[in-house]
């Protein structure tokens, strides 16, 4: 294959990033200063580190900042998230929002210690795959089949523990018009505030956390959006020809893995899913015409059941649509497959841009964190669909590895290290102190 890389000019990439601070610094103004600079910093400063993103290391490679100001941008600046998302979805709509890119739900833990970070609680970890002590956030990606991919909206998951307690909330500073929220209720809120930004998309994907739920899926209906959600296997339903008035039913719902040994062989088609650093994901599919269980009965509502699985892997997929009648087979496949795409958005959060090495307990700093990193996901985005006339093969990592190559770096004199060191430990000294004096009044 041919090799493009020659053809990038490594002088536009400063110029891309210097246009994209003059667009969204105007944004981080709060009513007595200007913390676009701030802001800038700490995106610069996630792309330079290559170890774990600590605000502490970020002046080792950032010019004109230091530790106390960027934690004082990132915790305690009132700068609102809001109009960022929001420019931050018009700008992603407009890269590759469309008829044929999806929204994606999807939640996100991070394990924690201790009691005092905001939402903290032992519950499902999905990141290491038990109940641990841990955040769940609930994000919002937006997709294409073809991979191009970047989150755009999050929601910080409070348990009802959280809710209830009143010294806890006030010490994280969780605002008072904080109410209690399932995760599919916040996966909702994003949906419809992505909506009323005019995100174009043409379904939305979500896993079975949020396809098992009816309300979930009832909401989107009545909202006219089509989902495509992976549902349980045990999930109840009906086939459309078994459907007959609810007062002549008879044959009781079947869950969805009985209705797979109903299928026939010439009912399952194989379906190229998308090519993989294997070679092509190829899988066996069947599309069965619905009736979901409501109150005991057939619901209304007739819906796709996607029943998916892919070659070489000993696991079946359910999913449930309410797509047109006449929807193909083919995107009815590509529908189901695009979800895959923001789970590899999140490992590029937190792989490349630090997605999870926050230093904040509170609320407003757990939310500042998260978009800002959604900020350094839609950057790269931008730049390897920029570049990507050029050397169509790079990969976000790529464009990572062109930006800290390119753009301004801190030059660390032997003085400036001596500073920054001494730095440090003045930090270290301070927070002994503080630990010996909250054990001596426990």
């Amino acid at each position: 294959m041919e090799m493009f890389v020659s053809k990038i000019d490594l002088e536009d990439p400063p110029g891309r990033f210097e246009a994209f601070h003059e667009r969204f610094s105007e944004l981080f103004k709060t009513k007595t200063r200007d913390v676009g600079d701030k802001a800038m910093n700490y995106l610069l400063g996630g792309l330079h580190l290559d170890k774990k993103f600590v605000l502490t290391n970020i002046p080792e490679v950032v010019s004109d900042t230091n530790n106390q100001r960027l934690h004082h941008f990132i915790s305690e600046s009132p700068w609102r998230k809001e109009p960022v998302i929001e420019r931050l979805q018009e700008d992603a709509s407009g890269l590759i929002g469309g008829g044929d890119s999806a929204l994606v739900v999807d939640g996100v833990s991070f394990p924690k210690q201790g009691e005092k970070s905001v939402g903290v609680a032992r519950q499902w970890c999905g990141n290491l795959g038990k109940v641990e002590n841990c955040q769940v956030g609930v994000f919002l990606g937006l997709a294409t089949p073809e991979g191009d991919r970047t989150l755009i909206d999050e929601r910080l998951y409070l348990p009802e523990e959280w809710i209830e307690d009143e010294e806890r909330r006030e010490e994280a500073g969780v605002p008072e018009d904080v109410e209690f929220k399932t995760k599919p209720e916040l996966a909702l809120e994003m949906i419809k505030e992505a909506k009323e930004n005019d995100v174009e998309f043409g379904w939305v994907n979500a896993d079975s956390l949020y396809g098992r739920s009816s309300s979930f899926r009832e909401n989107l209906d009545e909202e006219d959006v089509t989902y495509m959600v992976d549902i349980p296997k045990d999930t109840k339903l009906w086939l459309e020809e078994e459907k007959a008035p609810q007062s002549e039913i008879d044959e009781p719902a079947k869950r969805a893995d009985e209705l797979e040994k109903k299928i026939n062989s010439n009912q399952k088609k194989e379906v190229e899913i998308r090519e993989t650093e294997r070679g092509k994901l190829e899988s066996e599919v069947t599309a069965l015409r619905v009736h979901t269980v409501k109150d005991n009965h057939p619901s209304d509502n007739e819906e796709w059941l996607v029943i998916r699985r892919d070659k070489n892997k000993d696991e079946t997929k359910y999913f449930l649509s309410n797509a047109p009648p006449d929807t193909g087979l083919h995107k009815l496949v590509k529908m189901s497959s695009t979800r895959y795409w923001i789970e590899r958005a999140i490992e590029d959060g937190k792989g490349e841009i630090g997605m999870g090495d926050y230093e904040v307990r509170k609320w407003r700093g757990w939310h500042h964190h998260m978009t800002m990193t959604m900020l350094a996901m839609l950057l790269l985005l931008e730049m390897k669909i920029g570049l990507g006339d050029k050397c169509p093969d790079l990969t976000v990592q790529d464009v990572r590895d062109i930006l800290q190559r390119t753009l301004p770096k801190r030059n660390v004199t032997k003085d400036d290290f001596r500073k920054l060191l001494e730095e440090k430990i003045k930090r270290r000294k301070s927070a002994k102190k503080s630990r010996h004096r909250k054990n001596k009044n426990s």
